[in-house]
């Protein structure tokens, strides 16, 4: 019998969404200033909002150009509009790979709306359409509830919510995780997740990063040396490195301990060295400090081998590092999960 798997770490990515998910969803009031695709002729159809624009929409259109994007879609010979939020479609795909479950994670594009109401509107709505798309298939989708890293209170109030619609994880892009996240204000939101029982996730993606590996080579002029590839959207797991390390250093975790937490799309080869580092800096505080002064009492290798999972593609490094596999093999072209 074939082995079937688990992919840890798939999407819905923007490009795949219905036209009228958000200008049909959203209260009445506010449809005018909806998410929808806008038609630029030659360029192509675009997903825009509140005068910016997000992505490109994946239609007919988009799939027609001759020079487009390659994707994993085409090495399976399906490369067409709205494959991937067709339940039956993509459950053939499924089938074809031998994934029997599938974790999936929002758009990984930022998405950013100024305005509170409508920013709250949209995360709903579209948590709203995942947890109907899931629903398809309830033993074998399993949808990421969307979060804002902009608002404690309003995300407080949304992963209280869809803990209770079923979702079993809900999700940050980790380029829009901010320091202010660990401090007091947010701890309505941590203690909330907690309570609720949900993993809290960060995922690869968010708003775009100045000083990353792209940025460099994008500055580059022409006649200039030229550098050759970038890190990849997590720039080699460096926008990962400070989100996680602070969720230990202030305490965000060791408060919170019941909390289930997930880096999503990480890679895991660093993450040993980073968990070695933070105990050695922690039990440095003794030299100097009293047990009494000093906040944290756990050591941080400690809470992250009770807390803390990670997803990765293609990882020897972090396999070899001793980490357990308890999902897809790093081979597939699923992704895994490991925990210490």
């Amino acid at each position: 019998m074939a082995t079937t798997m688990i992919s840890a770490d798939d999407h819905i990515d923007l490009g795949y969404l219905p036209k009228d998910l958000w200008t049909e969803r959203l209260p009445k009031a506010l449809r005018e200033c909806a998410p929808h695709v806008e038609d630029r002729g030659e360029k192509g159809e675009y997903w825009v909002c509140d005068g910016e624009t997000w992505a490109d929409y994946r239609g007919e259109r988009w799939f027609a150009k001759p020079n487009r994007t390659r994707l994993a879609l085409d090495r399976g010979g399906v490369g067409e509009a709205h494959r991937p939020t067709t339940p039956g479609k993509r459950l053939t795909d499924m089938d074809r790979e031998g994934v029997e479950a599938s974790l999936m994670f929002p758009p990984i594009i930022a998405m950013q709306v100024g305005e509170p109401e409508l920013r709250n509107a949209c995360v709903q709505a579209y948590n709203d359409w995942a947890l109907e798309f899931g629903k398809a298939a309830p033993t074998r989708f399993f949808p990421v509830a969307m979060l804002s890293s902009v608002d404690a209170e309003a995300a407080r109030d949304e992963v209280i919510r869809v803990a209770k619609l079923g979702f079993r994880e809900a999700n940050f892009l980790v380029n829009d995780v901010t320091l202010q996240m660990n401090l007091k204000p947010w701890d309505v939101f941590w203690a909330a997740a907690e309570e609720a029982g949900i993993v809290v996730s960060y995922h690869v993606g968010g708003s775009t990063q100045s000083g990353t590996v792209r940025a460099t080579i994008d500055a580059m002029k022409p006649g200039e040396r030229q550098g050759l590839f970038d890190m990849g959207l997590s720039n080699g797991a460096t926008s990962f490195f400070n989100p996680f390390v602070n969720m230990f250093n202030f305490g965000t975790l060791e408060r919170h301990s019941k909390l289930k937490f997930c880096l999503a799309e990480s890679a895991i080869g660093w993450i040993p060295f980073v968990v070695q580092e933070m105990d050695y800096r922690y039990k440095r505080q003794f030299e100097r400090r009293k047990s009494d002064d000093i906040p944290l009492k756990a050591m941080p290798s400690e809470i992250f081998k009770r807390q803390v999972w990670a997803t990765y593609q293609t990882d020897l490094v972090g396999l070899h590092l001793g980490c357990r596999k308890t999902a897809a093999s790093a081979t597939s072209s699923c992704p895994g999960i490991w925990h210490p």
